[in-house]
């Protein structure tokens, strides 16, 4: 079983005795998460690596707040995610979470740095104070002469730098990332884990990504396995 820190001081984000079931064909249930413990302290890496249908993006999905578990708790940064309804669950989401997909889901419509300052308005930050910060990152993630591209004319590395730099850009407690690198040949893949690892030290913020890539894995402080439905230390 994963490790679990004795501290009175909140973690990043804290899952125990996680269970998620669906109803499969003719009603049987399947069990993906068996009753999983995991405690990510503020500004910790921790990278969650298994098999394909293991249920990697399933328990991301319940940390971010996305889906809501069959039995079992998540608290992010203390708050107990069951206890908000789903607007309050959408304000944590927003404040609290940053995402980062193996798509970059970026708007097609916008430039690089409105999809990077998107979160920001949306919480209802000043324009001007949320480009700023935007301009920041982009900045640190060597796009700085990109910002008034739209996606469709950035690489594939770009776009995901982009989506690194919006997943941070309200200065989250946990970013989430699943298979960041995972639609990106070598120097691609490269260029992102290194924006992504740099800001997450810059910014001390948690985080916990899942990946096939070892490369990647081997660049968080610890490395967990999901199977059976439970998290190990490898």
């Amino acid at each position: 079983m994963a490790d679990m820190v004795g501290t009175n001081r909140h973690a990043a984000v804290e899952a125990r005795g996680l269970k998620r079931s669906y109803r499969g064909v003719a009603s049987q249930e399947l069990h993906i998460l068996r009753g999983l413990d995991l405690r990510v302290e503020e500004g910790e890496a921790v990278a969650i690596v298994g098999a394909s249908g293991s249920g990697k993006s399933t328990l991301l999905h319940l940390l971010g707040a996305l889906d809501r578990p069959t039995a079992g708790s998540v608290r992010i940064g203390g708050t107990d995610v069951a206890e908000l309804d789903e607007q309050g669950a959408a304000a944590l989401r927003n404040d609290r979470i940053g995402f980062v997909f193996q798509f970059h889901h970026l708007l097609s419509d916008f430039s690089a740095i409105e999809n990077a300052m998107m979160p920001a308005l949306i919480r209802g930050e000043d324009p001007a104070a949320a480009r700023k910060r935007a301009a920041d990152l982009l900045h640190r993630v060597g796009l700085g002469d990109r910002f008034d591209h739209k996606p469709q004319e950035l690489s594939g590395g770009e776009q995901q730098r982009v989506a690194v730099a919006r997943a941070l850009v309200n200065r989250p407690l946990v970013v989430l990332a699943d298979e960041p690198t995972g639609n990106l040949d070598a120097t691609l893949c490269e260029e992102v884990q290194d924006a992504l690892f740099e800001l997450r030290d810059r910014q001390r913020v948690a985080l916990v990504v899942v990946t096939h890539n070892h490369e990647v894995a081997s660049r968080a402080e610890r490395v967990l396995r999901l199977t059976g439905g439970v998290l190990e230390d490898v």
